[in-house]
């Protein structure tokens, strides 16, 4: 599986149930289920995705590092939303991940309905790109998938990433879980992220 290039990122977001391939379906032990239903917003229609999503967990990053419940290092919770209020009015901070930190959520459910991946990011200092990975958990251990990288210099501020994907999923009936990591891997540069969202419904 591979990412399909955008014309503003390096690489486009894959569509969240199509995080790996059959090989790693096959050793997974998934169950026969649905994922838990998830409380849903249209928070893009402003770009013209009217889709609807959930927020992953913790995905506000609003509240304390114990509530917001993510794995943090080199990185931390800061003052600032980002400036489209997408998740609440209220909101007030967002993550800021430094040169070589990362950041990875609490691991959620993801099954064959789900399919694309959308958060807010801008590079907060020039120096290094943006990765994102999923984590997902498997009978083998957990197994790590990139999904996203984010160019130096294709995010100067604050905006929505594009739901990129190639299209496949999950078979039907399958579940997984999967955590993503944030990272920013140069020894310079630092990039913050906020509200991070995931598409419940197949849209093709």
């Amino acid at each position: 599986m591979s990412s399909l290039i955008d014309s503003r990122l390096r690489a486009g977001v894959l569509r969240i149930a199509a995080l790996t391939c059959v090989g790693v379906f096959a050793s997974t032990g998934v169950a026969l289920a649905s994922c838990p239903a998830q409380s849903l917003s249209t928070p893009f229609t402003q770009w013209g995705d009217n889709n609807s999503y959930f927020l992953i967990p913790g995905g506000s990053l609003e509240g304390t590092p114990d509530q917001v419940g993510w794995t943090l290092s080199g990185a931390s919770l800061t003052p600032g939303n980002e400036p489209f209020y997408v998740n609440s009015s209220s909101d007030s901070q967002s993550l800021t991940i430094s040169a070589g930190g990362s950041a990875t959520s609490p691991y959620f459910c993801v099954d064959d309905t789900m399919s694309d991946l959308r958060f807010f990011a801008q590079e907060a200092t020039a120096g290094s790109d943006l990765q994102v990975s999923a984590l997902i958990q498997t009978d083998n251990g957990v197994q790590t998938v990139p999904v996203e990288d984010l160019a130096d210099g294709s995010m100067p501020s604050w905006a929505p990433t594009q739901p990129v994907g190639d299209g496949s999923g999950l078979p039907d009936g399958d579940t997984l879980q999967v955590a993503l990591e944030f990272s920013v891997p140069q020894s310079a540069g630092s990039w913050q992220i906020d509200d991070v969202y995931v598409d419940p419904y197949r849209s093709g």
